[in-house]
């Protein structure tokens, strides 16, 4: 065996460390570059979410030009909080938050940002994407999407000895959702001031056994491109070109001398909308009503629908009569008999504010709304022997109408003589300007017809003859109810032609007719099982009785989300006697009303699911009500879905609410003087309390509403923290008492509304307590808001708002807000529809 020699050993350590020195340093540079690139992969993240979350914040609708509007505010906001790079159209910024670790600005040439493109750059491919390219859309605010792709060229590493690492790439999505619960609401709820769904029920409104009898019944889809559609108004109709309104179509029956159309809205879906179908509670239009009483369709799920007109709300409400009117008639050989009037029918509607011929709400609260009345009157025939030739002649005829008017009954007539007869000329064409005064209701018609030079009736005792004037000798009285020469001067009378009325309009408003605003009436002709279009407005609403005919309405909604500054404010009343307001108990930390407006509700609300039975849990103190956690199956509150009433409406405590909320004084507020110094580089200074609602309001104007004219347009601006800018509770139409107490009642939707006027009436002549509203920011006030002026300036009222009770108001606009995320819990994983839903939205991070 061979010795080994210890000095043979010499050197080996030598080159292990040799060996093992290299190894170390490449191991030590490739974790320190990994590292490295790491710590640049975080905060390339970090910078995308900034950027997401920032430009959320900042969302706002109508979102405006694609190009100046709100999605320019977006894109910068959310550059700058990504901080130092280099845009999709290769603009290198070098200012802003955030830079990039290991160079900031230095390193703005090497990091690209994408803003809701395709894909991310990247240099190695050559893939330069461009910016609204997904989802498509040339404004980043319409598409209620912000996608935010940056890539990192080239990452340097600690020591430069590894050319292997990949470019970072990282993504952040932010998508515009409806907000799931929300906190800080208003202690006001109102009854759903737009619905989910509408329908049209034609019935008979002929006195005797089939009144209320339902003759058909069709949906009615929303559709803002209705031909003649009055403009700041929401479009419905019952018969749609448009694919997602397939569901619409004729109404086809046989008319009796008297037919109603009464709207029925509800704000839960139509049954089968949507995925999965709505199933009950829904808006449920089917076959099977056909024949039913128009009553049990309106009471139908509970207090889900509410027709107009009616009395009462929900599962409690009356049909009083239909917004529109059809005429039937008779087509009757009247030879040498009694004159007939046939057809009767309205048209040319004026001034510009009543677009209607027959149904009417303008904005408008005194003044008169006119049509013409056309009749068609067969005189007959009376040709008597010898040379004196035709006797009925249009000259020999003397036709004139009168009107009786009411809401539930009769309660006053124009052009009617002393006893109680027609008596305003439409000779000798037959027809007349008519005039519906301001609160009339519904007009009913009624015509009288008198002859002279003429005989009626067969030759013998019969025989009248007329004489050489108009006189009583030959007169006929037509109702709905036929031709009459019996015409007492009593109550019955009047109520005959109230319920029997030859032609019919209605004056709408707040209470008699909620958020309609317009109605037109279109009739078609039956061809095999075709109906083929014939007549629109005018003589649509007149037809021989009997013959099946078709029928489609096209109907305008006020109330919905505002979408320019010049709209006519919308009013809230919280008063004693309305049928449209509550006051809530929502925060069982705050004791008083006042406070409560001032403060915003502390806990969070969200809307019911409407899947419980009951939809809330029954009350036996408000302590009670806000006790978590609660018995199935309300076990998942809160947020609370439901909403507990105040025992009182404490109308001075509304009032120093809304002081303190805006002004930070109990009683006689003084509107702030606006702040005009700006400071370069700085935010136009803001003071809250001001009315930002209008650019003329104030002489700067970077936090008012959208405006559309002068183009470009112009997106909203107004800011989360205005404490103008509030959110209401909906609640279903059945909800609210006039009596004082605690009751519960489901949360149907939230809304976002921005007040511009407060204050309470007198009841007393009409007017306001201390002579005018209590908000004092009167800036912009214009003396008429129908001289061509804007609606939306100052603290003026609706120019339909009723000055006649004791009631405590509140006006302003509904809006789409996005909601700061503070006071939100969150979204509800549907995508935000301005302009068409009311729910409040949020800004998610979804990727």
């Amino acid at each position: 065996m061979k010795t080994v020699n210890l000095r043979d050993e010499r050197g080996v350590a030598m080159i292990l460390f040799a060996v093992i020195l290299p190894l170390t340093f490449i191991l030590a540079a490739a974790t320190w570059d990994v590292g490295n690139w790491w710590v640049h992969r975080k905060h390339l993240q970090t910078k995308v979410d900034a950027a997401a979350f920032a430009g959320g914040g900042v969302w706002n609708f109508p979102c405006g030009d694609a190009v100046t509007g709100n999605s320019a505010t977006i894109e910068a906001t959310a550059r700058k909080f990504f901080g130092p790079h280099t845009t999709a159209a290769g603009t290198v910024l070098t200012g802003g938050y955030n830079p990039q670790v290991g160079g900031g600005a230095a390193l703005a040439s090497d990091i690209h940002v994408v803003l809701n493109g395709m894909d991310w750059y990247d240099n190695d491919t050559g893939l330069a994407p461009a910016d609204r390219l997904s989802p498509p859309n040339p404004s980043i605010c319409d598409s209620k999407t912000l996608d935010v792709k940056a890539t990192e060229d080239d990452t340097d590493a600690l020591f430069g000895w590894l050319p292997f690492f990949p470019d970072i790439k990282r993504k952040a999505r932010v998508q515009i959702e409806e907000a799931e619960g929300l906190s800080g609401l208003l202690p006001i709820a109102v009854r759903i001031p737009r619905p989910l769904s509408a329908a049209a029920i034609f019935y008979d409104e002929t006195p005797g056994p089939r009144y209320g009898e339902i003759l058909d019944v069709k949906y009615m889809c929303e559709d803002n491109t209705i031909f003649g559609l009055p403009a700041g108004q929401g479009g419905w109709t019952t018969l749609s070109s448009d694919p997602s309104c397939s569901y619409t179509s004729w109404a086809t029956f046989h008319p009796d001398t008297s037919n109603g159309i009464a709207i029925a809205t509800s704000f839960k879906p139509r049954c089968g909308a949507g995925s999965p179908p709505a199933v009950q509670p829904c808006l449920n239009v089917g076959p099977s009503w056909k024949g039913a009483q128009v009553q049990d369709f309106c009471r139908q799920a509970s207090g889900l629908v509410q027709c107009f007109f009616a009395s009462g709300v929900g599962s409690t409400q009356t049909i009083n009569s239909g917004l529109q009117f059809i005429r039937g008639y008779t087509d009757e050989n009247v030879g040498n008999g009694p004159p007939n009037v046939e057809s009767a029918w309205l048209d040319t509607p004026s001034p510009v504010a009543c677009a209607g011929s027959y149904f009417n709400s303008p904005p408008i609260a005194s003044g008169s709304c006119t049509a013409t009345l056309h009749a068609d009157v067969d005189i007959g025939s009376f040709d008597p022997p010898g040379p004196i030739g035709e006797t009925r002649t249009t000259a020999d005829t003397e036709v004139k109408y009168g009107l009786v008017h009411g809401n539930t009954s009769v309660l006053g007539s124009t052009c009617l003589d002393g006893s109680n007869r027609p008596n305003c000329n439409m000779s000798p064409s037959w027809t007349s300007s008519v005039t519906f005064p301001s609160g009339s209701a519904r007009s009913a018609i009624a015509i009288r017809v008198r002859l002279r030079n003429t005989k009626v009736g067969p030759a013998g005792p019969g025989q009248i003859d007329c004489g050489n004037n108009f006189s009583a000798t030959c007169q006929w009285f037509f109702t709905a109810a036929g031709r009459t020469t019996n015409w007492p001067n009593n109550a019955a009378t009047l109520l005959n032609v109230f319920e029997n009325p030859i032609q019919r309009a209605f004056r709408g408003n707040l209470d008699r007719s909620g958020p309609i605003k317009w109605l037109r009436l279109a009739s078609g002709n039956l061809s095999g099982a075709t109906c083929v279009p014939a007549l629109i407005d005018g003589q649509a609403a007149s037809h021989i009785a009997g013959a099946e005919r078709c029928f489609y309405i096209d109907m305008g909604l006020q109330g919905g989300i505002a979408q320019d500054q010049d709209e006519p404010p919308i009013a809230l009343n919280l008063g004693d006697t309305s049928s449209q307001r509550a006051v809530l108990d929502c925060d069982p930390k705050i004791s008083t009303i006042k406070d409560e407006i001032q403060q915003g509700c502390g806990p969070f609300y969200a809307t019911n699911t409407f899947l419980t039975n009951p939809y809330c849990p029954k009350l036996t103190s408000v302590n009670q009500f806000f006790a978590v956690p609660k018995a199935a199956p309300f076990d998942n509150w809160p947020p609370y879905r439901c909403v507990v009433t105040q025992t009182t409406n404490a109308a001075n405590q509304i009032m120093q609410g809304f002081n303190q909320r805006l002004f930070g004084v109990s009683n006689n507020p003084t509107c702030p003087a606006e702040n005009t110094t700006q400071v370069p580089g700085q935010p136009e200074p803001f003071t809250p309390g001001r009315n930002y609602w209008h650019d003329a309001n104030n002489q700067l104007d970077g936090y008012t509403f959208a405006q559309d004219n002068p183009l470009p347009k112009r997106g909203n601006r107004l800011r989360d923290d205005d404490p103008r800018l509030v959110t209401l509770f909906f609640t279903p139409y059945d909800s609210f008492s006039n009596k004082p107490g605690n009751d519960v009642f489901p949360i149907v939707a939230f809304g976002n509304f921005y007040i511009t006027g407060y204050g309470r009436t007198t009841g007393s002549g009409g007017n306001w307590q201390g002579g005018a509203p209590e908000d004092p920011c009167t800036d912009g006030n214009v003396p008429d808001p129908l001289n061509g002026l804007p609606f939306g300036v100052g603290n003026e009222p609706p120019p339909d708002l009723d000055l006649t009770d004791g009631d405590t108001w509140v006006w302003g606009h509904f809006v789409n807000d996005v909601q700061p995320n503070a006071s939100t819990s969150g979204g509800t994983g549907i995508i935000c529809n301005p302009g068409a839903s009311f729910q409040p939205c949020v800004a998610v991070l979804v990727e």
